[in-house]
């Protein structure tokens, strides 16, 4: 997924030219069939000599820093809104892309296209009202919650209205059943080529129906979610982790477009199962988040950050940072270099299996009443969010009370940490025995 910054060959009268986007996301996921690519203005600008090969500008360029932190928040975001794309299984076109940057562009444009025509408020037009609504006050990643519906009913029925949903009196509403039935039956996932969308999917998109509607001012109560299902992650065990360390991995050959350190990879994924912090804010810590303190005559580092999972969802986390986490830390200075989650998630499986991996796991998952059951070796089952599901395994087999990792982890409550928890089945199966061996001792 190649985002690259260069100078436009416009010429402004003090000698400064526009500095532009290039993004190009490649074949499948988001991008359909073929590649997409999206050039467009960032309203910054510098003078030649100021722009370095890097894409940003020298520091004896005016205002360098901030132009370069709005280059580095442009980039974050078209990586966001790719990424949200892959996940989704929804693809995204440049124009659609572009509205997603710039809004307020998107928004004139379709003033002035709703002008020559009546207006018809339809579930598009009020999820951008949800959106200016709400843009002070949500993260971007939540704003773009409800695109993935959104880009479902267009495909469905184009212009679909809120009212269109029309529930009759017992709260049952047709359309939402032709819906939810074509979502399973005929939506085909644009990287896979699979006809049927996975039950949490929809799960997601009704929750987004909801509050549009809710927002909307309409009835929202009567939509009801029958597809969310709790899907079981499989963590690694303390061994496993220590296998996926000690591996070198190859890196990748000078101008390859995947440029991410395997070794970085590596290294962050680690660290994550070692501190069971949230991917997203893994990029967000700075050198001065360790703290050192004095624990029995011993020097303790001590990871303090603010956890967030939006605007409004702030927690100061504290966890201790064990050899191997410090490690890591000490040899990037606290300012590890975490790729996108796309990049991540790829470089995850490669490095696992390069590592050996291969423990067979079942995977389950549901679309509609089918379910999809499959063995497959652990490495294809890694993702980021195996780290969070690790660490949390990791300290309850070692004997850490719950309560203490619901407070390194974040959790608002006891039983989302206890959903996390994932028993071994040896030690399971051991358990049972000797409870009924127990049982048998007393009769004797």
């Amino acid at each position: 997924m190649p985002i690259r910054f260069y100078l436009h060959t416009k010429t402004y009268a003090d000698g400064r030219r526009p500095i532009y986007l290039d993004a190009r996301w490649g074949k499948g996921g988001a991008a359909g069939e073929g590649e997409s690519r999206l050039r467009t203005g960032t309203g910054q600008s510098c003078k030649p000599e100021h722009f370095t090969e890097k894409g940003r500008l020298s520091g004896a360029a005016p205002g360098y820093a901030k132009s370069n932190r709005e280059l580095v928040k442009l980039e974050l975001a078209v990586t966001q809104h790719i990424d949200r794309a892959e996940l989704d299984g929804t693809q995204l076109t440049p124009a659609a892309l572009l509205a997603l940057l710039k809004p307020a562009q998107a928004e004139k444009a379709a003033a002035a296209e709703a002008a020559a025509a009546p207006p018809v408020r339809t579930m598009a037009v009020l999820y951008q009202e949800w959106r200016n609504a709400h843009r002070a006050r949500l993260a971007q990643k939540t704003l773009d919650g409800p695109a993935g519906l959104i880009q479902r009913l267009e495909e469905w029925r184009p212009g679909f209205r809120p009212e269109d949903w029309a529930p009759d009196r017992t709260g049952r509403s047709e359309a939402l059943d032709e819906f939810t039935a074509y979502l399973v039956e005929q939506a085909v996932m644009p990287r896979t080529k699979r006809v049927g969308m996975q039950n949490n999917t929809i799960s997601n998109y009704l929750r987004s129906l909801r509050k549009l509607l809710k927002f909307g001012g309409g009835p929202y109560e009567w939509v009801e979610d029958e597809f969310i299902e709790d899907v079981e992650r499989e963590a690694l065990t303390y061994e496993e982790v220590m296998q996926f360390y000690r591996h070198e991995p190859l890196e990748l050959k000078e101008g390859s477009t995947n440029a991410g350190s395997r070794r970085a990879i590596r290294d962050v994924f680690v660290f994550n199962c070692f501190t069971g912090m949230r991917f997203g804010n893994l990029a967000g810590l700075i050198a001065s988040d360790v703290v050192y303190e004095q624990l029995d005559g011993q020097r303790l580092a001590v990871l303090e950050y603010v956890q967030h999972k939006n605007r409004r969802a702030k927690r100061k986390i504290r966890v201790a940072l064990s050899p191997i986490a410090l490690e890591i830390w000490e040899r990037y200075q606290g300012q590890l270099p975490v790729p996108t989650n796309q990049t991540m998630n790829g470089g995850i499986k490669t490095i696992a299996r390069a590592a050996g991996l291969k423990r067979p796991v079942t995977t389950v998952r549901g679309i509609g009443a089918k379910r999809l059951e499959a063995v497959v070796p652990l490495w294809q089952a890694i993702s980021c969010h195996t780290a969070r599901y690790t660490f949390i395994t990791l300290q309850y087999e070692g004997g850490t009370d719950i309560v203490f990792i619901q407070d390194a982890v974040g959790h608002a409550s006891l039983n989302t940490t206890r959903g996390y928890l994932k028993t071994r089945a040896k030690e399971r199966h051991v358990s049972t025995l000797s409870a009924f061996q127990a049982l048998e001792a007393r009769t004797l």
